[in-house]
């Protein structure tokens, strides 16, 4: 239940009575389906989240005084994120809220918030993916994006990792030296070899071995982006120096009869808690 306004003298009915003990068996729920701004009301009840979109829950100050304490919980798929308003929030987890997930908001000031996240087990808080069924086709020695094979996630808390899995399907012309393939975070190379001399630093590399036979190339890494902002994976190809052209989704005849064939590549980043 939410906190009691008594005034001297008073008499408690039994029913007042109970209800001041009900909120130890029972608290008092408040269910949002869309993005909340706490109110000093909120004081010793539990706030719920329930909505499939992300949402926010904002705190702001002079609402609630050194001591004061709420439950936040989330019951849907939409990640909620506490959010600093005019009053500071701080934690030493993450302030976004999974599905199921809850947390204590304790404040040591009018102003000053801490947020307790529950002991949940490190888990995905989202998914993106991109397919791409078409070709892609380029020369040259510069890494560039493979059109169509990009995700952009924007993460809930800048302490959360993004785990990128990628399978490529790629070939090369004939009689040329390798190709390569890395994976990049916005125009960033990242799972890379170390820099030696001339050497190219890449994630894998499509060997003058596979001429014209489409091989599956899978490459997976675990980023740090540190941030909550928009960030864009790509899968990046590059051929050799020395020229000819690689291929994505296709052989390098490409020719029509049924030894060749067209497929499919995929990225996926998924956000998960540390």
């Amino acid at each position: 239940m939410a906190i009691q306004d008594f005034t001297a003298g008073q008499v408690l009915t039994a029913v007042q009575m109970d209800n001041l003990q009900a909120n130890d068996y029972n608290q008092t729920v408040s269910t949002k389906t869309a993005s909340y701004t706490l109110v000093a009301a909120d004081k010793g009840t539990r706030v719920v989240m329930n909505s499939a979109s992300a949402t926010t829950i904002t705190v702001n100050t002079s609402l609630f005084n050194a001591g004061d304490t709420l439950i936040l919980q989330n019951i849907s798929t939409g990640v909620c994120t506490v959010t600093a308003g005019t009053a500071t929030v701080s934690t030493a987890g993450s302030l976004a809220i999974p599905q199921n997930g809850s947390g204590l908001l304790y404040f040591t000031s009018a102003g000053v918030s801490i947020f307790y996240p529950s002991d949940i087990k490190s888990g995905v808080v989202q998914v993106q993916s991109t397919t791409k069924t078409d070709t892609f086709t380029v020369s040259g020695s510069t890494f560039v994006d493979v059109t169509g094979l990009t995700v952009t996630i924007t993460p809930t808390s800048a302490s959360n990792k993004i785990f990128i899995v990628a399978s490529v399907v790629a070939s090369q012309d004939v009689a040329v030296n390798n190709g390569f393939l890395r994976l990049a975070r916005g125009a960033t190379g990242i799972d890379l070899g170390d820099a030696a001399g001339l050497r190219r630093q890449a994630t894998v590399a499509v060997d003058a071995s596979s001429t014209n036979y489409p091989e599956s190339f899978s490459m997976s890494f675990l980023d740090s982006p540190a941030t909550t902002s928009a960030t864009t994976y790509a899968v990046q190809i590059s051929a050799h120096a020395g020229g000819g052209a690689m291929y994505v989704n296709r052989s390098d005849t490409d020719t029509n009869d049924a030894f060749n064939g067209r497929y499919a590549s995929t990225i996926t980043v998924f956000e998960v808690t540390p």
